[in-house]
Formats: C-alpha cells, sequence, structure tokens
C-alpha cells in the first residue's frame, strides 16, 4: 500500500472511530440523565365531583393530559438551535 493510500485510509478510520467513540459517550450520558419511572406509578386521576357530572360519557372515552415543566424545550429544538449557532442561523432565542 502506497503511503499516500495508506494516510487516506488512517484518516478515514480514525473519523469512524470518532463517530462511534462519541456516540458510546453520548448514549451512556443520555441513559445516565434520563429519571427511570416504573410504568403506572404516576397516573393522576381527575378529581370530579359526583355533583359535576350530569351524564355519563357515550361510548370509549379517554382522557390524556401532558404535563410539561416550567422551561421545557423539546431535545429537537435543542439540537436544531446548536446547530444554526454553528451555521451562523439565527441561533437559540433569549
Amino acid at each position: 500500500m502506497r503511503p499516500e493510500r495508506a494516510a487516506l485510509w488512517y484518516r478515514r478510520m480514525s473519523v469512524v472511530y470518532a463517530f462511534g467513540a462519541w456516540s458510546a459517550l453520548g448514549a451512556v450520558y443520555y441513559l445516565s440523565r434520563k429519571k427511570s419511572e416504573p410504568p403506572g406509578d404516576k397516573v393522576e386521576r381527575k378529581d370530579v365531583s359526583t355533583n359535576e357530572i350530569t351524564e355519563p360519557p357515550k361510548g370509549f372515552y379517554v382522557e390524556t393530559v401532558v404535563t410539561y415543566k416550567e422551561d421545557f424545550v423539546p431535545i429537537t429544538d435543542k439540537i436544531l438551535n446548536y446547530l444554526k449557532s454553528w451555521t451562523g442561523g439565527p441561533g437559540p432565542e433569549s
């Protein structure tokens, strides 16, 4: 193998190795920050007194309530803001 091709191969393998290493570190960081909660333990029941119920719901009825933290920002927005800051876009809003 010629020295030019060996250097090119070495550079490519270094990029692949770096990508894999950073991906593994990112996954470990993400999983360590993720809080594990047993499923079904954090269900809040809607407190409705019997006086407020005029008639039962007809058919199949499901209600879903999603509660976010006060300063919640979706991870997709964080990633997009980070990429925009590197590409010269408007970046995160203050």
